[in-house]
């Protein structure tokens, strides 16, 4: 079995829910990829990439961890730091995220450095987490190796970088709308 096989092998086997991901046992400190699942139409609007076993579950997003040799970062840091405890300024999934439910939920981003949610929407985001979001990883020595490859074959409708996946335009507007109003909230 190939590396690729491997990784997309780990990714898409039974996802398991953020308390169980971030709890002993769970995400590794070791680097790898990530993928994030949820029900369809949690978000209204994003497209179906369906589990292969478990076809009431979605794929949203694709992550590594670390980016590059360079960095100290790991699975466990990467997800339950920044992506789950984070905010959407150090996160580009919680900023996709955010930038997908602001409107619906009401949130007022503002401007720091980068737009980022109010400690009280940024709270909820990470409550919508936990109520829509599970999670699959797979450990690998360079995972920026084969990032591209990874989100290329499972396709996951979040992902920007790597990816071509039709509803990036949409995603593109999305987050503009929220730096947006991020800015005209200063």
């Amino acid at each position: 079995m190939s590396q690729i096989d491997r990784v997309l092998g780990d990714l898409t086997e039974n996802p398991r829910a953020l308390e169980v991901a971030t709890g002993a046992g769970g995400l590794p400190r070791e680097p790898g990829l990530y993928g994030w699942w949820t029900l369809p139409g949690s978000i209204p609007g994003v497209p179906r990439c369906p589990h292969p076993t478990e076809p009431e579950l979605d794929l949203f997003y694709v992550g590594i961890s670390p980016s590059s040799a360079a960095s100290s970062q790991n699975l466990r840091k990467r997800v339950a730091g920044n992506h789950i405890k984070g905010n959407t300024g150090g996160s580009t999934f919680r900023l996709t995220l955010a930038s997908l439910l602001f409107e619906a939920k009401g949130w007022k981003p503002m401007m720091t450095d980068r737009p980022v949610l109010s400690r009280k929407d940024n709270a909820a985001l990470t409550e919508w987490q936990h109520e829509h979001l599970q999670l699959t990883w797979a450990v690998h020595p360079e995972p920026w190796t084969i990032e591209h490859e990874v989100i290329a074959t499972l396709k996951p409708p979040l992902n920007l970088a790597g990816s071509t996946h039709e509803f990036g335009a949409t995603l593109s507007a999305a987050r503009r709308r929220f730096k947006e109003a991020a800015v005209a909230n200063v």
